[in-house]
């Protein structure tokens, strides 16, 4: 663990803290759940703060291992510091927030009190921008990546982060547009099964989601196999894998808006 966060923290340090930052906010939450019987829909209210800390952790964390796609002189330019800064300040506003809002018992996603309606319209927005840091990264590295990494590699980071910021945008938005994540099914994350406490009474659309922000390490995993594999035609393997990504994500969208239960 020591020696990871180290090489982490190397290629892009603020990242690596930010993500080291999430990842104690995670082990906090489930200190918490034992000695707080409070719930809101049905599980601790501490679980929305750990699932949003965890995927920011590995978020962060990602986006740090992938830093070095990008061609040296762009990894301290101007453009690499908006998306640094942007991932940094959405990603800590979201699960502050979150957490803030656990512990006075309060939900942080369509609330029905005032303060907690506004600031859940500005979540949105910066969910929306948190995402397209995303996609600005993986865009960047197929511009201007480090000649001397792999193309394959390159166009596997690429395709993951453009893909994880466009589909998370497009499936965030339909979550967050509506009336919640549930299809069908009961409004309630009670009965469903941990970690992610997907419905199982009908369609819930986090698992599109989930899906659609994890394409940033599916495809860069896919690239990486593919090279150690010595496979042939790699690149077009690496499309082929990018489709199916997509095409996965898709089809768990429709399947939860169709009220179908995973």
């Amino acid at each position: 663990m020591t020696a990871g966060f180290a090489a982490l923290h190397l290629r892009q340090p603020a990242l690596a803290r930010t993500g080291l930052a999430m990842a104690a906010i995670l082990v906090l939450c489930l200190v918490a759940m034992p000695f707080d019987a409070r719930e809101i829909r049905g599980v601790s209210v501490w679980v929305k703060p750990a699932k949003f800390a965890a995927s920011l952790a590995v978020w962060c964390w990602t986006m740090a291992w992938a830093w070095t796609a990008l061609g040296r002189a762009w990894r301290a330019g101007r453009a690499a510091r908006v998306i640094v800064a942007g991932t940094i300040v959405c990603g800590g506003f979201e699960v502050g927030w979150i957490a803030l809002r656990a512990a006075v018992g309060l939900p942080s996603h369509f609330a029905m009190d005032a303060l907690g309606a506004a600031v859940y319209g500005v979540m949105g927005l910066a969910a929306v921008l948190l995402c397209l840091c995303a996609a600005a990264f993986g865009a960047l590295v197929a511009w201007r990546g480090d000649p001397t990494r792999h193309r394959v590699m390159r166009l596997g980071i690429a395709a993951g982060f453009v893909g994880a910021g466009l589909l998370g945008i497009f499936t965030g938005l339909a979550i967050g547009g509506g009336t919640g994540p549930y299809v069908g099914g009961e409004a309630s994350d009670a009965g469903a099964w941990p970690p992610f406490f997907w419905s199982r009474s009908g369609g819930d659309l986090r698992v599109a989601h989930f899906l659609a922000v994890h394409a940033m390490q599916a495809l860069p995993l896919l690239a990486w196999g593919l090279l150690r594999a010595g496979a042939a035609a790699p690149r077009a393997w690496l499309a082929a894998g990018a489709a199916g990504w997509v095409g996965l994500t898709l089809g768990a969208f429709a399947l939860a808006r169709a009220g179908v239960a995973l």
